[in-house]
C-alpha cells in the first residue's frame, strides 16, 4: 500500500528526518571519508577490475570500497540496475568506509531510474550515519536532497535546502546554487510563497521571496517591475540577489525595447464560438487596460468573417502588428506553420502533433498540463499504480486516453481502464469491476457452492491500487465516491482535471461525497472563489484567464525566449516556455474539505492525518 493511500509514514516526516538544522561537527572518524584507500589503487574506473579486487579482499568491510568503485563505474556507464545490485549487496548494507558515499550514489541511481522516493529513503538512511555530520558530507547530502525534492516537484523543501546550502557552500559554488535556488523559487505557487514567508526563518529567504513577488505582480508594467527591483536592490545592497540579480531582471531591463507597439488578435466573434471568444477578449482587455502607461495599438480580427483563414491571417499581418494572438479553432491553428513568417504568433489552441515553427507558439488550457501536474503530485505522495474511470461522453473518453498516453510516457502503471453507463447499476458494476470486488464476490459464491454452506463473508477491494483518475462532472463524481467508500476503498483518492469542477457543490451535497476528490484548478478561479465567487460559469472564467495570460505572454515573449528557465505566475498557473514552442502551465491542486475548497498540496493530507 502506498504512502498516498495510508499516509502511515507522511512524506513530510521523512523529509524532516534527513538532515537536522543543528550544529555540524567538523571532525569525525574515518568512516565515510570521501576518499578511500581503495580509490588510490589501480584503475578502479574499470568496474571489472574493481570487482576482481573486491573479491580478493579478506572481509566484506575491506571489499566494500572496491564494490563501491565498481558501482560508480557502472553508474557512469549508465548501467544503473547492475550498479544498484552491487551497492545493495556489498556496500550500503554493511558498516564500512564507503557506506555513506554508497547511499548517496544509490540516491543518484534511484533518480536515474525515476524512483525518487527510493532516493529520499537512501538519503534518510545516510543522514543517520556519523559521517553525515562532517561539514563536507553534510553539504553533499543537502545537494542530493535538493535535487530529489526538485524531481518530486516539492519546491518548498527544495528552496529550504538550497537556502541552507547557500550558508555552507564555498564561494566558488555559490553562483550555481543561487541559480538553482531561483529556479526553485520561480516554481513555487503563490500559496507556497505565502507558506514559506510565514513558516520559514531561514536568513535571506524573505529577500528572495520579495524579489519573486515583484515578478509575480502582474498589475505592474515591466518598467515598473524593473524599477521596483532597483529600489529593493538599493535598500538591500548586501543581499545575494542584489549583488547577482536573477537573469530575468537583467533581460527585463531591456524588455521595453522589445515590447510590441501593435498587437493583432484573431478570434471567431460571430458564430458558435462567439461566447467563448468574448470571454477570452474580456480577459485580454483586462490585462491590456491594467497598464495604461504602455498600451500598444490593438487590432481585433473576426476570423468568422473570412471564408479562408489565410485571408484573416493576412489581414492581421497588414495592420502592422508586431505580435499576433490567436486563432482559436483547431482547423485554423493547423494552417499556421504555412503562414507564420517573421511575426511572433501565439496560437490559443494546439494540435495532437505540433510542428516546430520559428515564431509560432501555442498557449491553451490543454488538459495534458493538468494530468502531468496531477501525476507529479501523486508521485510526490508515493503513489504509482493508477486506474481510469470515465463517463461515456466523447470528451471524457478522449481525456481518459490522454491520461493513458501520458502515463505510458511517465512509465506509470495503469492497472485498468473503464467507462460506465450513468445509471445506478452501471455505476455500481463499474466500481465493483474497478476494485475487483466482482471477482471477490465470485470466489465467495464458488466457496459456498463447494462447501454447500452459507458462509458469511464480505467482499474486499483490491489493495494494489493507489488512486483512480476520474473523468466526469462533479455531479457524476459524487455518485462514485460513496460507492468507493462502501466497498472499503475510502482510502483510495480520486484525481481529476479541472473539467470535473463545472460548478460549485449544491446545497444538498454531502461533504463526504466530494471529499477525497483531488483536482486541478486555475489560480484565477480560486482567487474568485476566495472573494465569494462569480455569477459567470466556471468555463468562461477559465477562458477569461486564458485571454489575460495570452496578452501577458505577448508582452513578455522576449523574456521567455531569452531566459529559457523563465517562469511567470499568472491567472492560469505558472507559465513556462518549452523548447517545442509550447507554453505549459502548472495549475493548483485542490480538494474539498468540509465543504470548503482547500489547497491539496498544503492542507489536504494534513487534514487526513489529524482525523
Amino acid at each position: 500500500m502506498s504512502l498516498f493511500r495510508s499516509r502511515i509514514i507522511p512524506l513530510s516526516f521523512v523529509t524532516l528526518s534527513l538532515i537536522g538544522c543543528g550544529a555540524i561537527e567538523t571532525s569525525m572518524p574515518d568512516q565515510g571519508s570521501t576518499k578511500t584507500v581503495a580509490e588510490q589503487l589501480g584503475d578502479l574506473s574499470d568496474y571489472q577490475y574493481a570487482i576482481a579486487q573486491a573479491q580478493a579482499q579478506s572481509s566484506p568491510q575491506a571489499a566494500a570500497p572496491f564494490y563501491f568503485a565498481a558501482a560508480k563505474a557502472l553508474f557512469l556507464d549508465e548501467q544503473y540496475l547492475e550498479a544498484r545490485s552491487l551497492l545493495e549487496s556489498h556496500v550500503i548494507s554493511i558498516s564500512n568506509s564507503s557506506q555513506f558515499e554508497g547511499m548517496l550514489l544509490m540516491s543518484d541511481i534511484a533518480l536515474a531510474l525515476d524512483t525518487p522516493l527510493l532516493a529520499l529513503q537512501m538519503l534518510g538512511q545516510a543522514s543517520q550515519l556519523s559521517a553525515a555530520q562532517q561539514l563536507e558530507n553534510n553539504t553533499e547530502l543537502l545537494q542530493h536532497r535538493a535535487r530529489v525534492m526538485a524531481s518530486l516537484d516539492n519546491w518548498p523543501n527544495a528552496v529550504k535546502d538550497y537556502m541552507q546550502l547557500s550558508l555552507q557552500l564555498p564561494v566558488d559554488a555559490q553562483l550555481n546554487n543561487q541559480e538553482d535556488l531561483w529556479f526553485a523559487i520561480q516554481n513555487l505557487t503563490d500559496n507556497e510563497v505565502t507558506y514559506l514567508q510565514v513558516s520559514s526563518n531561514l536568513p535571506l529567504l524573505d529577500g528572495w521571496l520579495n524579489v519573486s513577488n515583484i515578478l509575480r505582480d502582474q498589475s505592474m508594467t515591466v518598467e515598473q517591475q524593473v524599477q521596483a527591483f532597483k529600489r529593493w536592490q538599493s535598500a538591500h545592497a548586501s543581499h545575494p540577489a542584489a549583488i547577482n540579480p536573477p537573469r530575468d531582471f537583467q533581460i527585463m531591463a531591456s524588455l521595453e525595447d522589445h515590447m510590441p507597439s501593435s498587437v493583432a488578435v484573431l478570434l471567431p466573434m460571430s458564430k458558435e464560438l462567439k461566447v467563448a471568444s468574448e470571454a477570452i477578449l474580456d480577459g485580454l482587455l483586462q490585462q491590456y487596460y491594467a497598464n495604461a502607461e504602455v498600451q500598444p495599438a490593438l487590432h481585433l480580427i473576426d476570423t468568422d468573417r473570412y471564408a479562408n483563414f489565410a485571408d484573416a491571417y493576412a489581414a492581421a499581418s497588414s495592420t502592422g502588428a508586431e505580435t499576433i494572438i490567436g486563432p482559436l479553432r483547431k482547423q485554423n491553428v493547423s494552417q499556421l506553420p504555412h503562414l507564420v513568417t517573421d511575426i511572433p504568433t501565439v496560437a490559443l489552441n494546439q494540435l495532437e502533433i505540433n510542428t516546430l515553427t520559428p515564431n509560432l507558439y501555442h498557449f491553451s488550457l490543454n488538459v495534458k498540463d493538468d494530468i502531468r501536474e496531477l501525476i507529479a503530485f501523486a508521485r510526490k505522495e508515493g503513489a504509482e499504480n493508477s486506474a481510469i474511470l470515465t463517463t461515456r461522453p466523447t470528451w471524457a473518453l478522449r481525456q481518459g486516453d490522454q491520461f493513458k498516453e501520458i502515463a505510458l510516457e511517465e512509465d506509470l502503471p495503469v492497472l485498468t481502464s473503464l467507462s460506465y453507463e450513468d445509471t445506478p447499476t452501471g455505476r455500481a458494476n463499474a466500481v465493483k469491476q474497478l476494485l475487483q470486488v466482482d471477482e471477490s464476490e465470485a470466489r465467495i459464491r464458488r466457496i459456498r457452492q463447494w462447501t454447500n454452506q452459507d458462509i458469511e463473508s464480505t467482499p474486499r477491494a483490491r489493495q494494489d491500487l493507489d488512486y483512480v483518475y476520474y473523468v466526469g462532472k462533479l455531479e457524476d463524481a459524487k455518485q462514485i465516491r460513496p460507492l468507493l467508500n462502501f466497498y472499503f476503498a475510502d482510502d483510495i483518492p480520486m484525481l481529476a482535471s479541472q473539467t470535473i469542477h463545472d460548478r460549485s457543490p449544491s446545497s444538498t451535497t454531502k461533504n463526504e461525497d466530494i471529499e477525497r476528490i483531488v483536482f486541478s484548478e486555475l489560480p484565477a478561479i480560486l482567487e474568485q472563489q476566495s472573494k465569494g465567487g462569480s455569477s459567470q460559469p466556471l468555463v468562461l472564467q477559465r477562458l477569461t484567464a486564458l485571454g489575460n495570460d495570452s496578452y501577458l505572454i505577448a508582452k513578455r515573449l522576449a523574456l521567455f525566449t531569452n531566459v529559457r528557465s523563465a517562469k511567470v505566475s499568472a491567472k492560469t498557473g505558472i507559465i513556462t516556455l518549452e523548447n517545442n514552442g509550447m507554453f505549459n502551465r502548472r495549475p493548483n491542486i485542490v480538494t474539498y474539505k468540509q465543504g470548503a475548497l482547500i489547497d491539496a498540496k498544503e492542507s489536504y493530507f494534513t487534514h487526513k492525518e489529524t482525523e
